[in-house]
This record gives C-alpha cells, structure tokens and sequence, in this order.
C-alpha cells in the first residue's frame, strides 16, 4: 500500500530524530513496517532550511535471503520518483520503520540496505541525492534510530506529540491516528443489522425518487429537478450538523440523490468552503451506514475532501474503499489515480469549482470557498 501526503511546513536537517518524530504528523497516521521518503527543496522563506513536499509510504517489503528486492518495492519507487521530479526536489530524507531494523548488527539490516540500494538507484535517474537514510523499530517516545549510511550516527527519537509539525497540525484541527488501521476504522461498515435496514429502503427510495424528480421536471424544468434535490442534501447536511441523526429512511433517500451525477457535482464545492467539516461528517456516516455499491458515492465525497485538504493517508483509505464498493465508480477511480500520481491537492480542487459552478447554475447559494483553499 502506498500512501502519499504533502506538507510547505520548513524542516531544519540539523537532527534525524525531529525528522522521525514529524513523520506520523505529516503523514497523519503513526506508519509501521514503512518506508518513507520525504522530498526535499531549498526553502524560499528561511536559509537553511529545505520545505518538505511530497511525504511517501509504502509497506517495507524486505527480499528473502539472495532474492531481488519485491518488485512492488521497485514500482513504489518509480512512483516516489516521478513524484520528487515532478515537484523539483533536489534531495529526499528515508525513514525505514519495522520492528526488525532494532540495532545497526540486526540482521535484517542486510536486507533493508538492498531496499535503499534500489530506492537510491531509481532516484538517481532522476538527479536527485539520497541525503540521508535512518531506521527506527517504532516512531515513539525515546524510540533509538541509527543511520544506513557511511556514517555511524545513532540517536533517539524525541516525543512525536510534542513535534512543532504535530503541534501545528492539531492547533488546525488535524488528527494523528496511532496506525493506517485506525485510519481505516473511521469508515468501517456498521454491523450488518443497521446496513440491512437501510438497504431495505433503498428500492422504495428509488420509486419515490424517480417519481418526484419526473413531477419536478414537468414543473419546471431539469434544472429544478435538480436543484429541489441538492437543497434536500444541503438540509439533511445542515440537520445532522446540529445533531439529528438520519434515520434509514433518510439515508436511503441521500444514497439515491448523491446517485444524481449533477448533485454530487456540486456538493463536491462543499469541501472547499465553511460546510467542508459538517459535510465529511455525514458523508462518513452514510460510509459506514450505506450498503455496497451505493456507500461508493459517500466514500468518495469523503475523499475528495481529504484529499484537496492534503490529507493524502485519509483520501487513499476512502478510495479504496469507495473502489471496494463500486470498482467502477468513475470519481473515485480518478481522484485514486491522480493521489497515486501524487498530484498536488491544488492540482484537483478544481473539481471543487466546477460544483459551485453547477450550484450556481441550478439557483442555490454557496458559501464562498476558503481562501486557505
């Protein structure tokens, strides 16, 4: 599994051990077993310091005994390359976590220096320098890392919590999961009793949908139709932002508005202005209420918000699952290729425009993005 996330925060290269101590800050999630590569360019503001851009993760798959390193190791590092050219690094810090990398004579150490070896290798055809390769059996609290490289240097790790990016990005409302799972455990299903009852709504939600929208678009026109349908969505946003849970009847009935390529267009708006917030937080009880394949919409809405918020870890744990629902839903496979790309959450937030664009057309005010947007 690859993840990717992106930070402008500046990073001073003075102590390995800040670095590994940021990591779970960048990449919201505390990584196990990974290797990290984070990109490095000059920064602007402050000599001396380099601003971090893509942060990477991949499962650190070790080769067995002579084997060649995993070829999934060597396709994660043509991804983590490209993405570096890309954003004009010049060099990239490599954390490798796992367990069994807990002294420098371990004997897997062996091994994980093939895996650099190879990560160094496909870097090179891009020009871009290795500046430096630390393991760590855990990101934690007096956690002791030393060096791959030719320098013997060994240290230990400060407190993560107390990391200047941790501190910031929990001052901006961000979260750091102790693990990838407990990322994941923030859409998981609901026990199957509560998904099979809102289920059952969904063929009589469908009827009750298709006539309504006929009646609107006799009346009025399609754009009505469309618009009396985005302004039920805004209302149950609004209900359950003040605390009233929809009941399966109500969920049924979002699953088949956010079927309405026109609605969900424009709700994706929604993440890039004040609602972004009370938006997620229905989408991800329709996530986790919502059989499959009609959860896809909602998961994907869930992270589409996470990723124009450079919440890249997030964004991928709901992808996936929106593709785990629905292989063919269009959104989700798209906005899934362009973070394993590792695009830059600016490059797709003009999906956000276009929503209020298409809000605008059909008649409904939205707040004004986020100029942090």
């Amino acid at each position: 599994m690859t993840t990717f996330a992106s930070s402008s925060r500046p990073l001073r290269l003075t102590e390995p051990g800040e670095l590994i101590a940021a990591v779970p800050a960048l990449l919201g999630f505390t990584p196990a077993r990974s290797v990290i590569v984070v990109s490095l360019s000059p920064s602007r503001d402050t000599p001396g310091t380099a601003a971090i851009g893509a942060v990477m993760r991949h499962d650190l798959l070790l080769p067995d005994g002579d084997e060649p390193v995993p070829e999934l190791m060597g396709a994660a590092f043509a991804r983590f390359g490209t993405v570096c050219a890309r954003d004009g690094a010049e060099a990239v810090l490599v954390v490798l976590v796992d367990a069994r990398l807990d002294r420098p004579d371990s004997p897997a150490v062996d091994r994980a220096r093939r895996v650099v070896d190879a990560l160094i290798a496909e870097l090179a055809h891009h020009g871009i320098d290795v500046a430096g390769v630390h393991a760590v059996p855990e990101i934690g609290s007096g956690s002791e890392w030393f060096a791959l490289g030719r320098e013997a240097r060994r240290g230990t790790v400060p407190d993560p919590t107390a990391s200047p990016v941790a501190v910031a990005r929990v001052y901006e409302g961000g979260l750091i999961r102790r693990s990838r799972t407990e990322l994941a455990e923030v859409l998981e299903p609901l026990p199957m009793p509560v998904r099979s009852r809102v289920a059952g709504y969904i063929d009589e939600a469908v009827d009750s949908r298709d006539l309504a929208y006929e009646y609107a678009v006799r009346a009025g026109g399609r754009d009505h139709a469309d618009r009396m349908e985005l302004e039920t969505v805004l209302d149950r946003i609004a209900d359950h932002d003040n605390g009233i849970e929809p009941l399966a009847p109500e969920m049924a009935e979002l699953a088949v508005l956010l079927s309405n390529p026109t609605v969900r267009d424009a709700v994706l708006a929604l993440a890039a202005g004040p609602y972004a917030d009370a938006a997620e937080r229905l989408w991800i009880t329709l996530t986790r209420s919502l059989p499959d394949p009609e959860r896809a919409e909602a998961a994907a809405l869930v992270g589409f918000g996470a990723y124009i918020r450079g919440d890249g870890p997030f964004a991928g744990v709901a992808l996936g699952v929106a593709l785990e629902a629905n292989p063919r839903h269009r959104l989700a496979d798209l906005l899934d290729q362009a973070l394993q790309a590792g695009l830059r959450p600016e490059t797709v937030r003009g999906l956000a425009d276009t929503g209020f664009e298409i809000a605008a057309r059909l008649g409904v005010p939205l707040p004004p993005p986020d100029p942090a947007g």
